[in-house]
């Protein structure tokens, strides 16, 4: 008999059967919270720009500010978040994460100048930097391979999907209620109490190895250039792409990013990028798909938020309230996924669920300056977001997939990177499409009309991420059905 076959009869050689313990509970939900909370400011100042402005004084042109500055320094700081938790320990980068959070919430929340507040907004997309790619890691850590892992993943890709639409929700009612500056006061005392239960519950890590060194040009000069990519991007919306600023930025941006992958490749002894890994079909694909994802669904929230107060005037509680059967599809759904990825792989359900999200954004095309809040809004919206909701646990699990365990910080970084930047980017391109088509006109009218031309694109977007669904995801070569479980194994056997 051979060694295999022993092997297949001896029980005693398999991983002993996890047990889900009252700690592994409050570990997930601390875990779980702290990414809604990153998710949530993404998206809760988009109902309460307009007291915001009204309030501190903010022009038309510098208004988006308020969102950009954090969706530009949460993109930026991903990679140099995740590669911390490598080197210095995830537990330690994650707790500081959070400290800052509470410190740069308070400041926003009290603050009466505009571009303070716009600096705070910075700093704290610095510190959603730090806890996001942390989130992910730290699960892979305290769950061992199998069933636990599994339900692990589908309940942090649930609070994944629905952090950016409960900030529309929680918006609307903190507007209407207490006031705006309670959308940054409320972080407060939730990040404080997450930082507290993380301290006592989350085990002290070892850093990847010992006596590294950060490669800080790696850092900046990452950093720097991302930053730079979408601020570059988000100022053509109101530039234009001819203007002097935006050229300069982005010329700069591209350099700084072509040094950084020459960097990384051919000069640093410890690249804070491991590129290498990029050869993964699945860690590629992934990320690819993710950035797609993230275009689409901000452009959503941002242009259904401004067609429902804009042209059909509904207010900031009215508005958030309206996001709430999209939010609830996407805690439902997103359970769908890993089932629909044991029965027909990874790229099937990548596939379906870009086709469902394109359908419902050509939905949002047949919007009216008299439309309803029904066949306008959210009958359209729920089919987003079910198309949305299957493909989170899926992409990411085929982005951990093949990672070896030291490198799980900056795997789950560059998937954050790449829905934050992807979202900042698409974003801004989405909104000079809109602006080029009402350019010269007023009105309800002219701006349904981009908002149409801009759900167009969007919708054009998720049918390219069908597509590189399909040629990314090979499965096993054949199309055969893949284990969500095998594949973690995968991670943690490489």
């Amino acid at each position: 008999m051979s060694r295999a076959d022993n092997r297949e009869h001896e029980p005693s050689a398999e991983v002993e059967p996890f047990v889900w313990t009252a700690k592994h509970t409050v570990v997930l939900a601390v875990l779980c919270a702290a990414q809604v909370l990153d998710g949530i400011d993404v998206t809760v100042v988009n109902v309460a720009l307009p007291s915001i402005g009204h309030q501190l004084g903010f022009s038309p042109d510098t208004l988006s500010w308020i969102v950009n500055a954090y969706m530009v320094t949460f993109g930026g700081f991903l990679l140099l978040g995740g590669r911390a938790g490598d080197l210095l320990g995830r537990r330690k980068v994650f707790l500081g994460g959070l400290a800052l959070f509470v410190v740069t919430s308070l400041v926003a929340g009290l603050t009466r100048d505009a571009g303070l507040l716009v600096g705070a907004r910075a700093v704290q997309g610095l510190a959603a930097a730090l806890i996001a790619p942390m989130t992910l890691a730290l699960i892979a850590s305290h769950f061992p391979v199998g069933k636990g892992r599994d339900r692990a993943f589908v309940l942090w890709g649930a609070a994944y999907g629905l952090s950016s639409a409960l900030g529309l929700v929680l918006g609307g009612l903190l507007v209407n209620g207490p006031g705006w500056r309670w959308i940054f006061l409320i972080n407060v005392p939730i990040a404080a109490v997450l930082f507290v239960a993380a301290l006592r519950n989350l085990r002290p890590d070892r850093p990847a190895r010992r006596h590294q060194r950060f490669d800080f040009v790696g850092a900046v000069t990452s950093t720097a250039g991302v930053g730079l990519l979408a601020y570059g991007v988000l100022s053509a919306s109101t530039g234009g792409w001819g203007s002097a600023r935006t050229v300069v930025v982005l010329i700069a941006a591209v350099l700084l990013l072509s040094y950084f992958v020459v960097h990384e490749t051919r000069i640093a002894r410890e690249p804070l990028v491991t590129f290498s890994l990029f050869r993964e079909r699945s860690l590629a694909g992934a990320n690819i798909v993710t950035a797609l994802r993230g275009a689409a669904m901000f452009a959503l929230f941002y242009f259904a938020t401004l067609y429902q107060q804009q042209v059909l005037g509904y207010s900031a509680l009215k508005t958030g309230l309206a996001y709430l059967p999209l939010t609830l599809i996407l805690v439902v759904a997103s359970g769908v996924g890993p089932m629909l990825v044991q029965r027909i792989g990874i790229r099937f359900v990548l596939f379906g669920g870009a086709l469902v999200a394109a359908a419902g954004l050509l939905w949002f095309t047949q919007i009216t300056p008299d439309g309803s809040l029904m066949w306008s809004v959210i009958a359209p919206s729920v089919v987003v977001a079910l198309g949305f909701a299957i493909m989170v646990v899926p992409s990411t699990v085929a982005a951990l997939t093949g990672v070896p365990q030291a490198h799980t910080g900056i795997a789950s970084a560059m998937l954050n990177v790449s829905l934050q930047v992807g979202g900042a980017l698409g974003l801004a391109a989405l909104s000079t499409v809109a602006t080029s088509k009402t350019a010269g006109r007023a009105g309800s009218e002219a701006l349904v009309d981009g908002f149409v031309f801009a759900f167009i694109a969007a919708a054009a977007l998720m049918v390219v991420t069908a597509i590189v669904a399909l040629f990314l995801f090979r499965e096993d070569g054949r199309g055969g059905k893949v284990d969500v479980i095998a594949l973690q194994k995968a991670e943690l056997d490489s």
